[in-house]
């Protein structure tokens, strides 16, 4: 689950949301976008995303 709201920003929209369950597609997109030079808001270090419960 996600830790914090992650935003593709501008305009400031969430890709994620804290206590959302985050998904490999979900993963796949923040990658394309921060491959394409996106601003990404939430991350962590520009490229990690707080976890805050993991299922196995």
């Amino acid at each position: 689950m996600a830790g914090d709201f992650i935003n593709l920003y501008p305009p400031g929209i969430p890709i994620l949301a804290p206590g959302e369950r985050i998904t490999y597609e979900i993963l796949e997109h923040i990658g394309t976008y921060i491959e394409a030079g996106l601003s990404i808001k939430g991350l962590i270090d520009k490229k990690y995303v707080l976890v805050i419960n993991r299922e196995d």
